[in-house]
Order: C-alpha cells, then structure tokens, then sequence
C-alpha cells in the first residue's frame, strides 16, 4: 500500500519468500547477518522534504504503520502556539482531559501554561529502525549509538542546542527503550512514549512457534512451525515475546487438553523456561520432535559441542536473563497506551484442545503438521487429536490487554487503555465514530494513539527543567 514502485518491490518480495522453506528463511534471517535498510518507502504529507526525512531515518521504518503519526507530530507538536494563542488543535484537541482518551492514573490535563513551556522548543522527529532479530538489549545499545553519533551530532554540527531526546516506541519498541533507559542507563531521555508493548511478553508468540503466523505476516515469518522455528527458535529478539515469569501475576496460560478450561492442565506451574521453553515434552516451545527445524540450514557449527537443543536452550537462559533484568523496570516519565479491545481478539492465554489429558508426559505424538493440529496416542488408550484454539482475549490482535496494562508503578506518568474496555468519552471510538479497537502493527494510524502520543511528548516536554 505504499505506492505503485514499492508495492511492485513488495509483491516481488513476496513471492521470493512464498515458496522458500524454514532452510532459506533461516539463512537469509540470521540476527547475525542482517542489516537495517534506509530505503524504505517515505511519505511526509508535505510536513518535510524527503531528502531530509531520509537523512532522519524516516527509511529504515515501516511507512504505512509508523509515517502517519511521525507526520502528525512534526505537523501538530512546531505548530503550538502564535502570538500568545494555542493554535486550533491544541486549543480544540489539545486541552481535553485525558481520561476521555482512557487515561487510568488520573494524570493531569495539560494547561496552557504546560503547552507555553513545551512551545519553546522545535520537535525534529527522526527515525530509529533497528534490528529485531537481535536481542532487545544490543538493539538498544544500537539505538543509544545512533542517538549519540547520528541525531545528536547532527546539531553539534550544525550549532544548534539539542542535548536530550524523548523516545516514542511501538511493540517490541518498547523493549528496546525500557533497555536503553533501565539496562544501559542512558542518560539523555527526556521520556519515553509505549505504545502497544507487551510489557511482560505475548502467548502469540508461542502460538507462532507452534502453528506459524496467519495473515499476510506468513509469507515473511511462516506459515507453520517448520518455517517459524527455523528462524524464531535462533533469534534472541523474537524469544524474548515469550510470556515472562511475571505475566498475568504469574498466572498459567497454556492450557493442555479438554474443550474447556475446567478440564485442562495448565502450565506453567511455578517456571515457563523449565516447563515450557526448555521442555522437550508435546507441548513444549520446541518440543523434541521438532529438533530437525533448528537448524534447517545446516552447516551452524556446534557450541562446544553442543547439540541444536542445548544451544536452543541456552538462548533461552539468555531470554530468561534479560526479562528478568527488565522486569518491573520502565524509564522515569514514561507514558503507555494499549489497546483493550474485545474485537480485536488476543491470546491471552493458548490452548491445545481435545480430549482430557491425566499425565501431561505420558503421551507420544504420531503426527504434528505443524499448523495447530496433532495426533496423538496414550498408554492404554486409542489414538486422540488435539487442535490449537483461536484468540478470544481482549486485546489488539497481538498483544492481550493483560500484558499491556502491565506497566505500573512511580515511573508511570500515564496510562491509556482505548477499545471497548475504556471508559473515557473518546477511548472507545475510532476516527469514524465507530466503536471498534485498533489493530496491533496499525495502532499509531488511529487517533486514539495519536492523540496519546501528542499529548505525552507535550507533557514530557511542557515539564522539561533545562535550567
């Protein structure tokens, strides 16, 4: 949807990728091969040229899904104020409380005298892409260089005064920032805007790994779990959306058997690396009958050596090392928006349904096509089949609401829940009056977001102290 040029590129990218198998997507998406591009698509809408969008970045992120609201920001947030006058969309839009777009702290609205401060300032809005095949943790210390060497410097050399940043992060994105701040202690944020993260991780992630991706999305990550794992199960960046050991309050959220949550086993008891990752039972993340889809590609030398699962598992120990590391730590002033939406339909939690099952390890699997359905057989009993149930959790589509709503705490300055789990005027409404949610990778396309977004970068800006 990016124009006639890209679009032709697109498609040509896709049928390179629709008949490759898990060996070429393992190989071409090696976290350690891979590069981020700048010659992406870019639209401004007029708000910048595009020689100098592309020298900020604008390239290396996805136009459609991050263009609209970067071009909403340089548009809204250099047009504040005229002669002592709040322009028409901060005047009209601008001063609304937030709990009307489903703030749930009780943050303040902003006043005039907040937007008079955050006026003072210009807001040049670059672009970080990063790559998301690497850990989370080593994106974040890219950003910090990029930051530093790229944005930075450019007004040093220009003589301009520019000395702090204010981060605005989508999904993933926020795992990065909560790294730059709270792992790398970087120390010239301003703030940090989160919108749809999953702040203690996803079960979609797990559903990937097991079922593939459904929607477009398959043609590039996979349409079932040879093609996934193959590329998910060797990257540290996609690992680390698994659910965290504190998600949902520690709760289980992968159910095991029976048509019904009353009659199935849950998982995890106490430790989701140990009982689900790691595990090589039928259920596990990569379960002993899929070893074969670690290293399609072959030629990976071993680790010491190591078989494909003991490295697999010990990326694990690395995923599990930094959740912990992030958990419960979310950088000082950071505002949050997330979607709640019933009909945006989430895993919250995922589901092998079928028959009862009594000893979770006392079955054999006879076959797995790796897209949610297996046969399988017990001692003393005749063959069953078990088949992965769909999302019915409030959510966005990818991240459910209970991961969302997850960050809390001093540091929190604000927090927005929009869908139809709101409950300000305007939180549960879209741009055309409807009540309907945002969908997770096009959230910051919706004016609910947006008009969170603009309404934090003005607050962390308006309470800014240079002095």
């Amino acid at each position: 949807m990016d124009g006639i040029g890209p679009a032709l590129g697109a498609i040509g990218q896709l049928f390179s990728y629709w008949f490759r198998g898990p060996a070429t997507r393992q190989r071409r998406l090696d976290p350690g091969n891979v590069t981020v591009d700048s010659r992406g698509p870019i639209d401004t809408e007029g708000t910048l040229d595009k020689e100098t969008a592309r020298k900020r970045g604008w390239g290396t992120v996805m136009r459609s899904a991050y263009q609209p609201v970067m071009c909403q920001m340089e548009r809204t947030l250099n047009n504040i104020m005229e002669s002592g006058e709040l322009l028409r969309w901060w005047s009209e839009e601008g001063l609304r409380n937030p709990s009307d777009y489903g703030e749930e702290t009780g943050t303040a609205a902003l006043t005039k005298e907040d937007l008079q401060h955050a006026a003072q300032y210009r807001y040049d809005v670059w672009a970080g892409g990063y790559n998301w095949l690497q850990s989370n943790s080593d994106s974040g210390t890219d950003i910090i260089r990029y930051i530093d060497d790229v944005v930075l410097a450019h007004y040093r050399k220009t003589g301009e005064a520019a000395e702090k940043v204010i981060l605005v992060t989508h999904s993933m994105g926020g795992l990065v920032g909560r790294a730059v701040a709270c792992l790398h202690n970087y120390g010239k944020l301003l703030g940090v805007v989160h919108g749809v993260m999953p702040a203690t991780g996803a079960p979609a992630t797990y559903h990937h790994c097991r079922c593939g991706y459904d929607g477009i999305a398959q043609v590039i990550l996979g349409s079932n779990a040879a093609e996934v794992t193959a590329v998910m199960a060797n990257s540290p960046g996609a690992l680390e959306l698994v659910p965290t050991s504190d998600y949902n309050g520690g709760k289980p959220w992968l159910k095991l058997g029976g048509m019904g949550g009353h009659d199935a086993q849950w998982l995890p008891v106490k430790d989701p690396y140990e009982e689900i990752y790691k595990s090589r039972e039928w259920y596990g993340l990569v379960p002993a009958h899929h070893e074969k889809y670690l290293n399609p590609a072959g030629g990976r030398p071993s680790t010491r050596g190591a078989t494909q699962l003991e490295q697999f598992d010990s990326r694990i120990d690395n995923v599990k090392m930094f959740q912990e590391r992030i958990s419960e730590q979310f950088p000082a002033s950071a505002y949050v928006h997330y979607g709640d939406d019933v009909g945006q339909r989430s895993w919250a939690t995922v589901h092998w349904k079928g028959a009862s099952i009594a000893k979770l390890s006392s079955l054999e699997v006879l076959k797995d096509d790796g897209e949610g359905n297996l046969s399988m057989a017990a001692r003393g009993l005749g063959p069953f089949k078990l088949r992965f149930g769909g999302a019915l959790e409030a959510g966005d589509g990818t991240v459910p609401t209970v991961s969302g709503s997850a960050p809390a705490g001093r540091s929190i300055a604000a927090r927005f829940r929009q869908g139809s789990g709101g409950r300000g005027e305007f939180s549960r409404r879209n741009a055309k009056g409807r009540e309907q949610g945002y969908e997770h990778q096009a959230s910051y396309e919706d004016c609910r977001s947006q008009w969170a977004t603009l309404y934090s970068v003005a607050k962390i800006a308006g309470s800014a102290d240079w002095a």
